[in-house]
């Protein structure tokens, strides 16, 4: 053979060596997976709360706040996440007559067809939520439903409960803003909470007159009375004055007693204009309270006879306006106005302050000489 070719069919193999051996590198990359965002645990003292109305209140308490924080931050976990906070917890219905909600709620069970149960058939039992399905048209069990059952469901929720007497799998159909069952951590943290307290009325309020009257429905509560509370049920219609035959006043209302050595009255915690909250605390609570408002006051005091002097630093806390006060002294008492005026007389330079329909102030020398009062 040829040297030459034979040079250079072996520097060709080589060359096919060389680059056989070459690969283009690989750089390893992390998969990006949507995180979720927690689920929020379930609160004793939270009833029921839907998904959208949860976060609602989210962004209405950071509103509140006054943080500047901006509300629309707030994270929210995907419904289905969310209603898992109520797996495992206890439920009761309570009895009904079978006419009630009839067209808004559906209790059935499935065996070997589906199965349509009545109120006589639910209430007054006590269920375990298994799990909460909030579109029920995705659920697994929609199809044999609307198949069996020869119409649509356009439902808030879908419940899978367990019957705490035989261990048997129910499905319940409702709204989800307004379920007719009883959350049974919910209304014992509440019993907890509310009975055997003495609460004193931090507002004046009124409430439902017990025994009920058609001549004097309601009584005025005064600030500063002191009542003993006792959470209960209420059917709906137990409220009204005359009989009903509606199916809808067969609703449950949570209700407290409240009474003292004079009255009794009652107070609709879902009803009311008011926010139990609002208006009643407990006597523990309103003492510890008071006591923590007096350390304050005390304070608020110190620092104006620290600033003032004995005589004029108390009056300045008491908000009394009184001849001799300097400009400063005034300003405490009645805030910062801008309407001010300066003109001489006889008796020398004076300085007039006018806060519109309130007071009109006069100083001369820098110490207040007069002050009308509108």
């Amino acid at each position: 053979m040829n040297k030459k070719i034979l040079f250079t069919f072996i520097a060709s193999l080589f060359t096919i060596s060389i680059f056989s051996q070459i690969e283009i590198g690989k750089i390893e990359k992390v998969v990006e997976v949507g995180k979720k965002e927690n689920c929020p645990p379930y609160n004793q003292t939270e009833n029921f709360i839907e998904h959208s109305e949860y976060y609602r209140a989210k962004v209405t308490q950071i509103l509140g706040s006054g943080s500047g924080k901006n509300p629309f931050d707030e994270k929210q976990c995907e419904a289905n996440q969310y209603y898992n906070r109520y797996n495992g917890l206890k439920i009761y219905y309570p009895t009904y007559s079978d006419n009630y909600q009839k067209n808004n709620i559906l209790f059935f069970k499935k065996t070997d067809k589906i199965e349509i149960l009545n109120w006589s058939q639910i209430g007054n039992k006590y269920f375990t939520i298994v799990n909460i399905n909030p579109e029920f048209e995705k659920s697994e069990i929609y199809n044999d439903v609307k198949n069996n059952l020869g119409k649509d469901f356009f439902a808030d929720i879908f419940f899978e409960l367990k019957d705490n007497i035989n261990n048997e799998t129910i499905y319940v159909i409702e709204s989800s803003s307004n379920p007719q069952f009883i959350l049974s951590p919910y209304f014992e943290k509440k019993k907890e909470l509310i009975n055997g307290k003495t609460f004193i009325a931090i507002n004046d309020f009124n409430a439902i007159r017990n025994p009920i009257s058609k001549t004097d429905y309601t009584m005025y509560i005064d600030k500063g009375s002191e009542w003993k509370g006792e959470l209960t049920l209420l059917r709906k219609k137990d409220l009204k004055i005359e009989e009903s035959k509606n199916a809808d006043d067969e609703e449950i209302l949570y209700a407290v007693i409240l009474n003292n050595e004079k009255d009794k009255v009652i107070f609709d915690l879902k009803g009311s204009r008011w926010n139990f909250e609002d208006v009643l605390l407990t006597k523990n609570d309103f003492e510890k309270l008071k006591k923590g408002n007096s350390n304050k006051n005390k304070l608020e005091e110190n620092v104006l006879v620290k600033k003032y002097g004995e005589k004029f630093g108390k009056l300045v806390y008491q908000k009394k306006l009184t001849i001799g006060m300097s400009k400063d002294m005034c300003s405490d008492i009645l805030g910062i106005t801008l309407n001010r005026k300066n003109y001489k007389n006889a008796s020398g330079e004076i300085e007039v302050w006018e806060y519109t329909g309130i007071y009109k102030l006069y100083f001369k020398n820098g110490k207040l000489s007069e002050s009308v009062k509108y």
